[in-house]
């Protein structure tokens, strides 16, 4: 099965976000609160993941210039 990218809502929305996280710690804490370890996660989450990783990625880039 191929799952098309969702928009960053939408990806927001299927790991239990309301905002763009500010950096990548705060990711990876905000979904491992919504989603605990023991329960696994989807492939739509998964990718989700992927896409909001992205836009925090490109929110670090723009306070920063560009430069990582």
């Amino acid at each position: 099965m191929v799952l098309n990218s969702p928009d960053v809502a939408t990806a927001l929305d299927l790991l239990g976000l309301t905002v763009v996280p500010e950096d990548f710690e705060a990711l990876a804490c905000q979904v491992a609160w919504t989603h605990p370890a023991a329960e696994a996660i989807s492939d739509a989450q998964s990718l989700a993941y992927r896409v909001v990783w992205e836009a925090v990625e490109k929110r670090i880039e723009s306070r920063k210039g560009g430069d990582l």
